[in-house]
């Protein structure tokens, strides 16, 4: 009570801080509107004052106005004077400010406002207002009034909104309802304490019975304030639910009487229970008084949770639920109480499954009563259902759930207290029968969904007493049977009565119990793996085969039982013959593991069976049926002739097959389809004979391969007599054809495996034996079809025959022909069969295959080079060789022959495979000094070939050639470096020689236009990698001045077109006889030096006789020579002799520098002397010898005056 009388008192703190705290924001809020009108006030009385003091001067004008009126942006032009009244406006004014000092502003203003014209100017801050108004008529002037062009309005100010916030709204509805229901509250909250405290102080002092009698007591005043209540309005529902609140709590008396320690005073069981009845009998009482199926369902589930209380598990706590959960049904028979009726149920079945969890169990008598118990709550419920009420109803959803619950008690009552006894069946069958008449009974009162519902429970009572016939030792397979039967009754019977939604149940049904029954048998076929109760297997699935067979055909000959078993995948088939097929597989295999003779009888019978019945009733089942059963029978009729020995039975097996297909293929459609079917007898013949081709002659090679051509030359055959009838389809035209096919390639890879064994004699006459058959075959068109009908799908199969019969000449060739001889022997088959494919029409592969062959021919012929077989002589390789080549050159001529432009296909590639295969044997047999020349030959031999027409070659095909032999030319000169002999020096040069002759030809005919290649550069590359390899260093600077030297005249004489090649030899010269000629400098070879100077002379001699377009040749001619030559004095000559070298040399560029008019030859050639002068003054004074040292300063001496006056004379030159 204290700690609510603290809460009251903090939620009263809350409320006033709430308020004071919204009084304080709305004072603050006035507050700041007060001071700016006061503000506004004061700056309106200032700024009148302002103006009144104005006026009032003497001297006003018009002009005269507050400055900030200056600010005005534009003002409008002068408008047309209009003449003002005089006002005595001061005494106005000041009689206002007098008279409205104590009023609020804005009155102040509308006064003003009606008595004087202002005008107001704005600026960015403030308002200033300024009548504009005369003086006293003696100081008016005749003036323009001045007037704004724009006037903004006036500024406002927007006075601000207070927005309460919603914690305070929060706060105030709960002030609210706090202030005008405190009374209640805590009038309530005293009274419950009250009661609490002496209930307590009472239960504390009292015994056990009157505590029972307290707590009656106050279920007596609950019940007593509903009489109280009642006759209010508002409070009826309360008076009730405090009526239904006082039943409860008696029976919460009754049930503590004898079952809770604390209140406990009965000790006698009989008694305690029948206390609990009458608290029970009470409460159901008024729940069923109130008219209201809310309280009635409350009172019974409290009634049934007061027995689940109850620890004890006694059979009359069981009962006593029973009897509650009836009454609390038969207490609502008057009205339609779907929902009260299945909440009894739920809570009885819940109640049901508690009672029977945990130790303590019933026994058998005992489980009787209770399954009696449970029949009357089930009949009782079920009773409800065939009121009148629900007459002419087609579904009621709660009913039917109802309804549907109530089953599943009665069979959850009798699952959790059975006893085990074989009676039971004759209860369910007896119970079946019932609900069965039940059914029958609702469907006359038309509730069609309760005749729905129980019949399917009356199916359901009759399944379980067959399934309960376990219990009498029957086996599984025949209960199987049984439930199998008792589905397809109940399937006609609902089908038969236009039952739609019963069809539909019983039709899945059916396929699920199918399934199972199908896989029940699959997993007990074979004896051996069976651990139930079985009775005999091969017996039950005779009678499912047979049970399942019966039904497609009783609705084949009765045509309104067409639609009863639909399959659901695809509903033109029949559920029972799809079962009906599966069976009987099963049935075969249970043959196969019971009974000892061949199974293939019952399978052959099958599949004659199902292929008669497709052509009694031509339905869809029957065509399935004996579309699997011709399968079956095919594969293992197969499988049996192949995996068992040999003997007569195999006749049998034969026949079989062939009667089976047979039969089937004068039915012809499988489903429309008229292909299907012939197609599996086709397969299934080539099949049949290949299997006894396989058994009968794995032991004989020869016969082996003629009889797989014999089984193709049938295919053709029978393709061929049909063809002639028009009885197959084109696809079954194609597979024929494909077969034919396919045994001749089987049959030509085993003649190809089996020549090993064989020896030529028997491999010749196989090969043409075979190429006979083969050829007939291809030409079997021209033989067979002579009213050139036309032939669609297959008509260029016989074609491929042609590659059979060459394979069978390569298989011979391969098997008989040494293998030296191969490439010649490929050669010629190359050229006869590319005569052959001018010659015939059909055999247009044959030119594709030609070039096949040769090149097959000169791969192995390059393969036989590489590796020798050593089983001949070189030479007869290379007459081999050299053959082959010639087979190849004719090849090439028939194809440039051939009248058709199909034989010119290869005619591109074909040479460039012969160069490539000369070029491959030469660099394989032939040493590399010989290769250059020989290439080059060859490039030139193309080049005439090509040049007349005589080959299809790319013309660039010379040059890569050509290239070829430089490259081995370079690999061989770097190879052998500086060890040329005579022969070599031949050899390398003719080729070289042959490459000049090449390019005068190539330039001669204008050959090559789509390269532009420098030849002169190619050649000149070339010579220079073999002598740079095999000269001395010595000589190399000689060669280098004298190719440049020839460049040089070729360039003049217009047979080279670069000039820059002879250049780049002459630098290179010049380098070499700078850097490179010291290291080899000996005093025995000055003459080289001499030559190699006199070269260079000649050279720079030549530039500057003949060549004349030559741009910069002063800088790039004189200064290498001058460098390279002084840089040759200065590392190869004495030091003491080096300065008067350099003198001259110095004079010589001076006197060069002269006679070209270069100035800047004269200044290198000064930096030159002056280099000598030092060198002379500090190294050669201080070093040399004394004759030399003079002789030194004399020729210095004479070279400086000869320079002086050749300076002094040709100074002009310079200018």
């Amino acid at each position: 009570m204290e700690s609510f009388i603290l809460f009251a008192l903090f939620v009263c703190v809350v409320v006033l801080f709430n308020s004071l705290s919204k009084v304080k924001e709305e004072n603050e809020n006035l507050e700041s509107l007060f001071r700016k009108s006061r503000d506004d006030y004061n700056s309106l009385k200032n700024e009148i004052k302002e103006i009144k003091t104005q006026i009032a001067q003497p001297n006003f004008v018009a002009e005269v106005l507050p400055e900030k009126i200056n600010e005005v942006g534009i003002i409008s032009e002068p408008i047309v004077e209009v003449p003002l009244s005089v006002i005595p406006l001061a005494d106005k004014v000041e009689e206002v400010i007098q008279n409205e000092e104590n009023i609020v502003p804005e009155e102040a203003l509308e006064k003003l406002a009606l008595e004087s014209q202002v005008i107001h100017v704005y600026d960015a801050n403030k308002i200033v207002e300024a009548n504009e108004t005369p003086e006293p008529i003696a100081n008016i002037e005749t003036e323009p009034i001045l007037e704004l062009e724009k006037q903004p309005e006036p500024q406002h100010y927007e006075e601000e909104v207070y927005v309460e916030s919603a914690f305070s709204i929060f706060i105030k509805k709960l002030e609210q309802q706090f202030i005008e229901n405190w009374t209640g509250i805590l009038g309530t909250a005293i009274m419950v304490l009250g009661i609490g405290y002496l209930s307590i102080y009472t239960a504390l002092k009292v015994s056990p019975m009157f505590r029972i009698l307290i707590l009656w007591l106050y279920a007596g005043v609950l019940v007593g304030s509903y009489y109280f209540l009642k006759t209010k309005e508002k409070w009826f529902k309360t008076g009730l639910w405090l009526r239904s609140a006082g039943a409860s709590l008696f029976l919460f008396g009754c049930f503590g009487a004898s079952q809770i320690p604390a209140l406990t005073f009965i000790e006698n069981i009989p008694l305690a229970y029948s206390l609990i009845g009458i608290g029970i009998a009470i409460n159901l009482y008024v729940g069923y008084i109130i008219r209201q199926q809310t309280f009635l369902s409350l009172h019974v589930i409290l009634s049934i949770l007061i027995l689940c209380v109850i620890p004890e598990k006694l059979l009359i706590t069981f009962l006593l639920a029973s009897l509650t959960a009836t009454a609390g049904i038969i207490l609502s028979y008057k009205e339609k109480w779907e929902y009260h009726l299945l909440i009894v149920i739920s809570a009885f079945i819940i109640f049901d499954i508690w009672f029977t969890q945990g130790a303590h169990s019933l026994s058998a008598s005992q489980n009787i009563f209770a399954i009696l118990g449970i029949i009357l709550v089930s009949v009782s419920c079920m009773y409800m259902q065939y009121r009148s009420i629900y007459a002419n109803t087609r579904f009621d959803r709660i009913a039917f759930i109802t309804h549907l619950t109530n089953w599943i008690l009665f069979a959850l009552g009798l699952i959790l207290h059975s006893t085990g006894s074989k009676i039971k069946i004759f209860v369910l069958f007896a119970a079946g029968i019932l609900c069965l008449f039940a059914a029958l009974f609702a469907r006359k009162k038309k509730i069609f969904w309760l005749y729905h519902l129980d019949g399917m429970v009356s199916f359901i009572l009759f399944a379980l007493s067959i399934i309960m016939l376990n219990d009498w030792k029957v086996g599984f397979d025949v209960i199987a049977c049984g439930l199998y039967f008792l589905v397809v009754t109940c399937l006609f019977i609902v089908y038969k009565s236009g039952e739609s939604l019963l069809h539909k149940i019983f039709l899945g049904i059916n396929h699920a119990l199918g399934l199972f029954v199908l896989g029940f048998f699959a997993m007990n076929t074979n004896p051996s793996f069976q651990e139930i109760t079985i009775t005999n297997t091969f017996a039950t699935l005779i009678v499912m085969t047979l049970i399942t067979l019966i039904i497609p055909v009783f609705c084949a000959v009765k045509k309104e039982f067409l639609e009863i078993d639909f399959f659901v995948i695809k509903k033109d088939l029949s559920l029972n013959g799809i079962l009906s097929i599966l069976f009987s597989i099963l049935f075969f295999i249970s043959w196969y593991h019971t009974i000892e003779i061949s199974f293939y009888c019952p399978i052959l019978f099958l599949a004659l069976l199902w292929c008669f019945l497709q052509f009694k009733f031509k339905t869809n089942t029957f065509d399935l049926g004996r579309f699997i059963f011709l399968n079956i029978s095919i594969v293992a009729g197969l499988i049996l002739i192949v995996t068992e020995s040999k003997s007569n039975v195999d006749i049998l097996y034969a026949l079989g097959i062939v009667s089976v297909i047979t039969s089937n293929w004068f039915v012809k459609l499988f489903y429309t389809d008229e292909r299907t079917i012939k197609t599996i007898g086709i397969i299934g013949i080539n099949a049949l004979l290949l299997s006894i081709l396989y058994k009968y002659g794995a032991n004989h090679n020869i016969i082996q391969i003629f009889g797989l051509f014999g089984i193709a030359l049938l295919n053709h055959e029978f393709l061929w007599i049909q063809f002639k009838r028009k009885s197959l389809s084109v696809d079954n035209q194609v597979l024929l054809y494909l077969f034919c096919l396919v045994f001749s390639i089987f049959g030509s890879f085993f003649f190809l495996y089996n020549t090993q064994f064989l020896n030529n004699t028997e491999i010749g006459l196989i090969a043409v034996g075979l190429s006979i058959i083969e050829t007939y075959i291809l030409f079997a068109d021209k033989i067979r079809n002579k009213s050139n009908e036309i032939i669609s799908g297959w008509r260029n199969f016989h074609t491929l025959n042609s590659e059979f019969i060459l394979f069978n000449a390569l298989v011979f060739g391969f098997s008989c022909i040494q293998i030296d001889y191969i490439p010649v022997y490929l050669g010629g088959l190359a050229v006869i069969t590319f005569w052959i494919f001018q010659r015939v029409e059909k055999m247009k592969r044959y030119n594709i295959y030609s070039f096949v062959l040769l090149v097959g021919s000169i791969l192995l012929s390059i393969y036989l080079a590489i590796f020798k077989t050593n089983n001949i002589s070189e030479n007869l390789l290379y007459g081999t060789q050299i053959v082959a080549i010639l087979l190849s050159v004719a090849y090439s001529y028939l194809q440039i022959k051939s009248p058709k432009e199909e034989g010119k296909m290869f005619s591109t590639i074909l040479p460039v495979n012969q160069n490539l295969w000369i070029i491959a044997l030469l660099f394989i047999q032939l040493e590399i000094v010989y290769l250059p020349p020989i290439f080059m030959l060859l490039a030139i031999l193309n080049f005439g070939l090509i040049l007349y027409r005589k080959i299809d070659l790319a013309s660039e095909s010379v040059l890569i050639i050509g290239l070829l032999s430089l490259l081995t030319s370079v690999f061989y000169s770097i190879k052998t470096l500086n060890s040329f002999t005579l022969l070599d020096w031949i050899l390398q040069l003719s080729a070289i020689v042959l490459l000049i002759g090449l390019v005068f030809l190539i330039h001669k005919k204008e050959f090559i236009k789509s390269l532009k290649i420098d030849y002169q550069i190619v050649l000149n590359i070339w010579l220079s990698v073999i002598m740079f390899s095999q000269l001395e260093h010595k000589w190399l600077p000689v060669f280098w001045a004298s190719t440049a030297i020839v460049n040089l005249v070729l360039y003049y004489k217009k047979i080279g077109n670069k000039k820059e090649i002879s250049i780049v030899y002459y630098l290179l010269a010049n380098f070499h006889l700078a850097f490179i000629s010291f290291n080899f400098y000996e005093s025995k070879f000055e003459f080289v030096y001499l030559i190699i100077f006199a070269l260079l002379a000649l050279y720079i001699f030549i530039v500057y006789k003949y060549i004349e377009n030559f741009e910069f040749r002063n800088s790039i001619i004189i200064y290498p020579a001058t460098f390279s030559i002084g840089l040759f004095l200065f590392l190869s000559f004495d030091k003491g002799i080096l300065t008067f070298f350099w003198i001259l040399e110095s004079l010589g560029l001076l006197i060069l520098g002269i006679i070209l008019k270069e100035k800047y030859f004269r200044y290198v050639s000064l930096s030159l002397v002056g280099v000598c002068v030092i060198r002379l003054m500090f190294f050669d004074l201080s070093n040399a010898d004394f004759l030399i040292r003079a002789l030194v300063l004399l020729g210095v001496g004479v070279v400086l005056l000869v320079m002086n006056t050749l300076f002094k004379k040709y100074k002009e030159r310079f200018d």
